[in-house]
């Protein structure tokens, strides 16, 4: 069961949201070569659209070190910061409960 995840919350600067998100998405098809990243998800929020969430789960602690030091995050920390209000936030976590994707 996979129980190393992360979470990264980006704060675009007002109405940089939408560009911000895209920008992050882009690094989708570096993602899907990692094969220790189970699940990625890029997520606008409803409520404020200039936050962004990233979300992924890891088979590993050495798959999440391997990804924060990747192509993907390389590409995202290179083109999305000058979008931001704010550094982004990173919270490396553990898993404590989780219903399979189907």
């Amino acid at each position: 069961m996979t129980r190393t995840a992360g979470v990264v919350v980006f704060t675009a600067r007002p109405g940089q949201g939408e560009e911000a998100a895209k920008r992050i998405a882009a690094a989708l098809p570096a993602v899907e070569k990692e094969a220790g990243t189970m699940l990625w998800l890029v997520l606008r929020s409803k409520a404020d659209a200039d936050k962004i969430f990233l979300v992924d789960l890891f088979d590993s602690d050495e798959s999440l070190d391997a990804h924060m030091t990747g192509r993907a995050a390389t590409q995202i920390f290179a083109t999305v910061p000058e979008l931001l209000a704010a550094e982004p936030e990173l919270h490396p976590s553990t898993v404590i409960s989780s219903k399979p994707a189907s």
